[in-house]
């Protein structure tokens, strides 16, 4: 199988290495000579030139490709080169960021006259998902939800005092509807077996229900700051930006926002945009002005500038100032987990957010719906719908042959959750949640 990325970028490139890694054929154009060659680093075909140009596609092999995805840092390349690629009968992904075009985190049918089957705004995408972080519980933890909201998945530090940690995983008891699916130590990541143990400093992946995984937080010495009896209250973000303004936009009608923007250009733009939230000109690193405007009181402090150190600063500022948690949004994907570890809650990228939603919808078929990146491209989880053709129907868990380093975590079948265990048949109908090492994907769509 194969597919044609145009751009080589960040979002290119992660897209490029996590789909090469997964056994695609990977083709990339690209005009900018630094990117072509680490392009180059990946085994992939690289063709130096315009995406948008025919002779340039035709090169990458567009006629065979399955997919075409276009990144570039140009909304208008990447519409135009998505018009032309769609001649050829590929499906098309385009990243469109500017407000003149797209206003929603995804759409599928407004660019369709133009050829794109799916464009992607990674502002909106971003802004969407510091949301749901914000106001899903167990708050300010990655997650992602599958099988229409019945399962989720998170990503979790455990504290210090974690009753979990050093045990072997056969003697841990979770609460019924969650599983421990992986652990992520350092760039390692860990499909459990019985005599493992979760160490401090680890992360784990925990796969079930919601109100499952809510029951998780002792066990795992969770530090939650709110939940549903208690809800977010206040916010205050740094940066007018439109992640900044999109996040304010989704929750000002339910809580108290208060936005930062050092130029004033930006902030009377966001101030006319926004209906009840507080637009504030200054700097968000100003000690005085974050007193002042009382950074101790808040539920969460966002730094959302256009600069990724600003982001930093102003988070390990406010944190200092007794904001109850931090986010920053990040630019250096490599920063993410490096930053989790210190004394900011959350460390998030947009870039991430984009390759995640792309990744989903370049993968979608009938039986694969949904999907995640996870720990830098490593480890994907995977949602699965078993049809009839399906060579795991009707088998136990224990007889269908799941390679090295994959789980299958949860099930949803007739409103229900189960955690499966080896006599657990595979019924047509079912929506099958599986954590895996990237390597083991191909192994594992043969057997679906």
């Amino acid at each position: 199988m194969s597919v044609v990325i145009a751009g080589a970028g960040e979002v290119g490139y992660y897209i490029a290495r996590s789909l090469y890694s997964e056994g695609y054929e990977v083709a990339i154009i690209e005009s900018d000579e630094a990117a072509a060659n680490r392009a180059e680093s990946l085994d992939a075909l690289v063709v130096r030139g315009n995406a948008a140009a025919s002779a340039n596609l035709e090169e990458a092999g567009i006629r065979e490709a399955k997919n075409f995805i276009a990144v570039t840092g140009y909304d208008e390349v990447n519409m135009v080169a998505c018009s032309i690629a769609k001649s050829y009968g590929v499906r098309t992904i385009a990243r469109i960021n500017h407000s003149d075009y797209i206003d929603r985190p995804v759409s599928l049918d407004k660019f369709k006259l133009l050829g794109i089957d799916v464009a992607i705004c990674p502002d909106l995408v971003a802004a969407t998902k510091i949301v749901r972080i914000l106001t899903s519980t167990p708050a300010l933890v990655e997650s992602d939800v599958f099988a229409k909201g019945k399962i989720k998945v998170v990503q979790v530090s455990p504290g210090e005092n974690a009753p979990v940690l050093d045990q072997p995983i056969r003697d841990i008891y979770w609460p019924k509807g969650a599983n421990l699916a992986a652990i992520f130590r350092k760039s390692d990541v860990i499909v459990p077996q019985g005599g493992d143990s979760i160490q401090r400093g680890d992360r784990v992946v925990i796969v079930g229900t919601d109100s499952a995984i809510r029951q998780t937080k002792d066990l795992l010495d969770i530090r939650v700051k709110w939940d549903e009896d208690s809800p977010i209250s206040k916010v205050m973000i740094a940066g007018a930006t439109r992640i900044g303004v999109n996040i304010a936009k989704l929750m000002e009608r339910d809580v108290d926002i208060s936005l930062i923007e050092s130029d004033r250009q930006l902030a009377e733009e966001a101030s006319a945009q926004l209906s009840s939230t507080l637009v504030i000109k200054g700097e968000p690193t100003d000690r005085e002005l974050l007193l002042d405007e009382g950074v101790a009181s808040v539920d969460a402090f966002i730094g959302a500038t256009g600069a990724q150190g600003k982001n930093i600063l102003s988070c390990f500022l406010a944190g200092k100032l007794g904001a109850h948690s931090t986010i920053a949004l990040i630019d250096q994907l490599e920063l993410v987990d490096l930053l989790n570890d210190v004394s900011i809650d959350l460390a998030t990228s947009p870039r991430i957010s984009t390759v995640n939603t792309i990744l989903q919808y370049a993968h979608q078929s009938e039986d694969l719906v949904s999907l995640a990146v996870m720990q830098q491209g490593e480890a994907r989880v995977l949602e699965l719908v078993v049809t009839s053709k399906s060579k795991v129907a009707g088998k136990p868990l224990r007889k269908i042959g799941m390679p090295p380093n994959s789980i299958i975590a949860a099930i949803a079948r007739d409103g229900m959750t189960i955690i499966p265990h080896g006599e657990t048949k595979i019924e047509v109908g079912d929506n099958v949640v599986v954590f895996a090492r990237t390597e083991s994907i191909p192994k594992i769509k043969k057997i679906f």
